[in-house]
C-alpha cells in the first residue's frame, strides 16, 4: 500500500497515541488524504539517512483533532509498524513510500516483571494528566503494552529505543525497563 510519510523524532510502538501540531501546508496535505485513505506513516526523522527517514514506520490513525488558530492537533494511535520502501516525494515535496505491516512482538504472558511495571505506569500516567487523556482504554494488563508505553515515554536515545523494533526483542525490552525502573 501507499501511504503518505511523515518524519518527525517520535518513537511509537503499535497501541501508542501521541498528539502532534500540524502546520506546513505539505502536512496538512497529509492529514487531508490520511483522512481520506488508509492514515499515514509516522516515521523517525534521520538527518544523515536518504529522504531523512528511518527504513521503518508506525502506521497510524488520526484518531482526535483540532483547529486551533490554523495549528491543527491531531491525534495518532499506531495500529502497527511498516517497512518503508520505494519513497519519493511529491510536487508538494511530501514523501510517500510503498508500506508493508511487518511483525512486532508476539503476545507476552504476564509476569511479576509486567506487573510491577504495569503498577508504575499506572502511577506514572495518574501523575500526568496529559499522557492519561490520550488512553481512553488503557492495556495495563498486556505486558507488550505497558512495555511499549515506556520506551515512548522514557528519554532514551533514538537508537535505544529502535533496538526494540526487531520483532524478538520483547523480552530484552523487558528486562531492560525492568532494571532501570525497578532497579
Amino acid at each position: 500500500m501507499q501511504l503518505p510519510v511523515f518524519p518527525l523524532p517520535v518513537f511509537l510502538l503499535p497501541g501508542g497515541v501521541t498528539r502532534l501540531r500540524i502546520f506546513e501546508p505539505r502536512y496538512k496535505k497529509l492529514v487531508s488524504i490520511a483522512t481520506r485513505e488508509q492514515g499515514f506513516a509516522l516515521t523517525v526523522y534521520k538527518p544523515d539517512a536518504e529522504f531523512e527517514v528511518s527504513e521503518w514506520a508506525a502506521w497510524v490513525d488520526i484518531i482526535d483533532f483540532y483547529d486551533d488558530d490554523g495549528m491543527l492537533h491531531i491525534d495518532v494511535k499506531a495500529r502497527s509498524l511498516v517497512s518503508l520502501k520505494q519513497i519519493r516525494f511529491d510536487d508538494d515535496n511530501l514523501r510517500f513510500a510503498h508500506c508493508e505491516p511487518i511483525n512486532h512482538w508476539p503476545k507476552a504472558s504476564s509476569s511479576k516483571s509486567h506487573i510491577a511495571l504495569a503498577d508504575k505506569l499506572e502511577e506514572i500516567f495518574s501523575l500526568n494528566l496529559d499522557i492519561e487523556s490520550l488512553y481512553s482504554n488503557p492495556q495495563f494488563q498486556d505486558p507488550n503494552w505497558v512495555c511499549a508505553r515506556y520506551l515512548e515515554l522514557l528519554p532514551l536515545s533514538m537508537e535505544q529505543k529502535e533496538m526494540f523494533v526487531e520483532p524478538y526483542s520483547f523480552d530484552k525490552a523487558q528486562n531492560f525497563l525492568h532494571t532501570i525502573m525497578l532497579g
